[in-house]
């Protein structure tokens, strides 16, 4: 049984997949498996993932999304940690050393998660070769529900975390794959403790076609606050409170970057729509109303 079962959901990601499966076979803690679940490509990313080790599985399917990618590859893989990887990230070759070091110092934590780069695909040779300490970041470690409900700072790609907990809290939902990560690991982080790497461990790639980058037709992301909000609410595990004018300042910049990508450059009907419902219930009007300016600026005299 391998110790780690690195999970790598691709979908035409032939461009990518062959340096990504490199970075994690390479990494210094060998005892792994590499999973690839091929979902349903067009292109030739089964055939670029395959190469001559042992230690990677490739798995075609029909195409189902990514979330349920995770979830077979999860199942395929009996390991004692599980971890994520995308078909288009890389990883520093110290980070599963690094984080299962962090786990073992920390038998009472269940999740290691990193810093990362924003990254654009650009040579990083140095990246690679620079050595790592493993520092942690305390202020982003233990019960850690009121930072996730804030932002998802819990990069996909940057966790590792023990078998045991994926057992108890059940697969990925699989409704939506923008916010389905997001809400597995705020779910999470109500019953386990995470500890973070203060270092980046994860180049997360950003080009023209990252799901990130696309305009949503609704807000995904807000919904789901909302969601997890109602479910679990502003202290969880009892005592760990989240700052409700921290929470109300992000969910006013989550629905205002919502408006703004839509006048400026989306549905503009949408854009105006979500910006009238800040006028009316935000109290941050004035910026409200500026952020309205330059969206509607942008729209008539594009940048690019």
């Amino acid at each position: 049984m391998p110790r780690v079962n690195i999970v790598i959901p691709a979908f035409n990601a032939q461009d990518f997949i062959a340096e990504t499966v490199r970075s994690a076979l390479a990494q210094t803690m060998g005892d792994l498996q590499v999973t690839v679940i091929n979902d349903g490509s067009s292109d030739a990313t089964a055939e670029r993932a395959a190469c001559d080790d042992p230690r990677l599985k490739v798995i075609s399917q029909e195409n189902r999304g990514m979330s349920k990618s995770r979830n077979r590859g999860m199942g395929e893989v009996d390991s004692e940690f599980v971890a994520l990887l995308d078909a288009d990230d890389l990883w520093h070759p110290e980070k599963l050393r690094l984080q299962l070091e962090a786990l073992r110092q920390r038998p009472d934590h269940d999740f290691c998660y990193t810093a990362f780069d924003v990254w654009h695909g650009e040579p990083r040779p140095a990246y690679f070769a620079e050595p790592r300490a493993g520092q942690v970041d305390e202020s982003l470690s233990g019960w850690i529900y009121p930072h996730l409900i804030l932002d998802n700072y819990a990069l996909p790609s940057s966790v590792v975390w023990r078998r045991s907990a994926w057992e108890r809290l059940g697969g990925f939902l699989t409704d939506d794959q923008k916010t389905d990560d997001w809400e597995y690991l705020v779910r999470a982080s109500t019953q386990h403790r995470f500890v973070r790497l203060a270092e980046s461990f994860v180049l997360y790639r950003q080009h023209a076609v990252s799901l990130s980058r696309r305009i949503p037709p609704v807000n995904s992301h807000e919904l789901m606050r909302s969601r997890l909000l109602q479910r679990f609410g502003m202290s969880m595990p009892p005592g760990h409170d989240v700052d409700a004018r921290a929470l109300q300042m992000f969910q006013h910049r989550g629905w205002c970057n919502f408006a703004d990508s839509h006048v400026a450059k989306g549905d503009l009907g949408v854009g105006l729509k979500a910006f009238a419902r800040l006028l009316a219930t935000s109290p941050y009007r004035g910026q409200t109303l500026t952020k309205l300016g330059k969206s509607l600026f942008r729209r008539v005299v594009p940048r690019d």
